[in-house]
């Protein structure tokens, strides 16, 4: 099984994600962490966004078990996120990146989750678009996070003529 998708995994890598890491990189000028943050931040956001209804219908309904477990699980929910933030942050290695071969099971879960939702799909509501939204951003985060950084530009100097 993790061969399977360890070759999913790597055709990912190689197809989509690592060209779309090193034209964000080209074309726009943010690396392989900040992209990643922005993928956690969008997941964050759709996140709330899928547990507002919930939660305010509970509030309404004043069931103050039913606010305060979706309240908990929002909160659990964020701070997974945070916590995933704060890695890609960290994450640095001398040969490659060290989050590709270490997330690969949390990859392999959040695509399962992805197929699950989409595989549940009739007719979608704003929670299942805000669920959906979520996976689709934190597994573009999961892969935007373990892709490699390009090497650093040299930068022809005026004083020394151009760059070997």
């Amino acid at each position: 099984m993790r061969k399977t998708f360890a070759s999913i995994d790597d055709a990912l890598f190689e197809c989509v994600f690592q060209p779309f890491s090193d034209l964000l990189t080209d074309r726009i000028g943010i690396g392989r962490g900040t992209a990643a943050c922005i993928g956690i931040d969008c997941a964050s956001l759709a996140w709330i966004a899928s547990r507002v209804p919930g939660l305010s219908g509970a509030v309404i309904q004043w069931d103050a078990t039913a606010a305060f477990l979706d309240l908990l699980l929002l909160l659990l929910g964020l701070i997974a996120l945070v916590s995933l933030r704060t890695m890609f942050r960290r994450a640095r290695g001398k040969q490659g990146n060290p989050l590709r071969l270490v997330m690969q099971p949390h990859r392999a879960v959040v695509l399962l989750m992805l197929v699950a939702d989409l595989v549940q799909l009739q007719a979608p509501g704003l929670t299942d678009a805000t669920d959906l939204a979520m996976l689709l951003c934190a597994t573009a985060a999961l892969y935007l996070g373990a892709c490699t950084e390009r090497p650093p530009v040299r930068r022809a100097s005026p004083a020394f003529g151009p760059a070997a």
